[in-house]
């Protein structure tokens, strides 16, 4: 009877491989061990050169931590879009604590709190104190100039609590795209 248990074991643990691989399956673009990327967030209209990106403060569901945008945190996603071009991010907090949203450079330290955009209009109303929850705003700005930048909560201790994703304006694509980025 003793020779029965690890074949047991073994099968009950391939037939959790095999439910958390149709699970995966199912779920859409997978990157390892992180939240599904959906491809839903981002659009582009070439004709008038407008990138449209939803943005989603404190995904819950599956997101690691509440201190998200789109299930991401510590710069696991990166949004990368052609210099000059229009973006749109409607922005959405589905969490229960304020959150915000701002373009800040990629350079330095994360800041504890909202200090200064790095691109004009590259942020929500009530950066610091944060927007309640189903609360939403509109960031609508021009990606210029090219370089790397980080989108933070600007909530005291939000965006080093993890709250950021990377975005980069460049003038080598010709369309918008979404990865995901290892952290830090």
């Amino acid at each position: 009877m003793i020779w029965r248990e690890p074949r047991q074991v073994l099968l009950v643990l391939a037939a959790l491989v095999a439910a958390r691989t149709a699970a995966a399956q199912t779920t859409g673009a997978q990157h390892a061990g992180h939240f599904p990327i959906d491809s839903t967030w981002l659009s582009y209209d070439s004709a008038s050169k407008t990138v449209t990106f939803k943005l989603i403060a404190g995904v819950t569901g599956g997101a690691k931590s509440p201190f998200n945008f789109n299930g991401f945190t510590d710069g696991e996603l990166t949004l990368t879009v052609p210099a000059g071009t229009t973006v749109v991010m409607p922005f959405v907090n589905d969490d229960g604590t304020p959150h915000s949203a701002m373009a800040i450079s990629a350079e330095g330290p994360l800041p504890n709190m909202a200090e200064e955009a790095a691109i004009p209009r590259a942020y929500t109303r009530e950066v610091t104190q944060g927007l309640a929850q189903g609360q939403k705003d509109t960031i609508r700005f021009t990606a210029d100039p090219a370089a790397e930048y980080r989108i933070i909560c600007g909530v005291p201790g939000h965006g080093l609590s993890g709250m950021w994703i990377r975005f980069v304006v460049s003038s080598q694509v010709s369309a918008p795209s979404m990865k995901a980025s290892t952290s830090n």
